[in-house]
């Protein structure tokens, strides 16, 4: 058993990276073997995936250890099941992250949506209802901060958010753990005003796909 706290979580939007690289294949394994000519990735290096596969897909992932000049460990990723994984169907691209610019004084985070989402089916047949799985809604973060226009990130940020495209979202735990994420970033322009309290800012991250931890940094 064991418990966190979440005082000290950081977050972090991407702001800069690096060329992007051809993915010519991922294999069906455990861990999953990236295909891509002298990527010159460090272990543990992040990096936005875009794969045919649709599970790894638009999401954040890290080089495993030990890489190779044309090859390495997609770090923790099992495609080892070919029903999700088509075998030679998971080439495309991948673009490492540079630059993190950590998101201020966040007051709370707080997320919405990512639910399994199901079809009821009713026979004639039978009393009970079946519910089938079907897909996965829409996830989002969303943000409260203590507005200070004046901080160097917070223009950083309003810039991100003002060119509306995606972004790779990093939440480093104090426990050691740090989960990614992909999606759109929106500040809003506006703050929130309240008699005796400080001004507050909301802001937002819809994601593509779920978040991915790893247990180390």
């Amino acid at each position: 058993m064991g418990f966190k706290l979440s005082d000290g979580v950081r977050y972090s939007i991407g702001t800069a990276t690096a060329a992007a690289i051809t993915v010519s294949g991922i294999s069906n394994a455990d861990p999953a073997i990236v295909s891509a000519t002298a990527h010159g990735l460090a272990a543990k290096a992040p990096f936005i995936l875009a794969s045919g596969w649709e599970d790894i897909n638009d999401s954040v992932y890290r080089v495993g250890a030990s890489p190779l000049t044309g090859s390495f460990a997609l770090e923790g990723v099992d495609t080892l099941d070919t029903a999700l994984y088509s075998p030679g169907a998971g080439g495309g691209s991948l673009i490492p992250i540079t630059t993190w610019t950590e998101i201020p004084q966040i007051i709370d985070a707080n997320p919405s949506g990512g639910e399994q989402q199901f079809a009821d089916v009713e026979l004639l047949s039978q009393k009970y209802g079946i519910k089938i799985p079907t897909r996965v809604s829409g996830a989002a973060m969303e943000f409260t901060l203590a507005t200070d226009e004046k901080l160097p990130a917070w223009k950083v940020l309003a810039a991100v958010s003002k060119a509306n495209k995606p972004v790779a979202i990093r939440k480093l735990s104090p426990g050691g753990t740090v989960s990614y994420g992909y999606g759109y970033f929106y500040l809003s322009p506006m703050s929130q005003d309240q008699k005796g309290n400080v001004q507050k800012s909301k802001a937002s991250l819809t994601t593509m796909r779920p978040f991915v931890t790893f247990d180390t940094v």
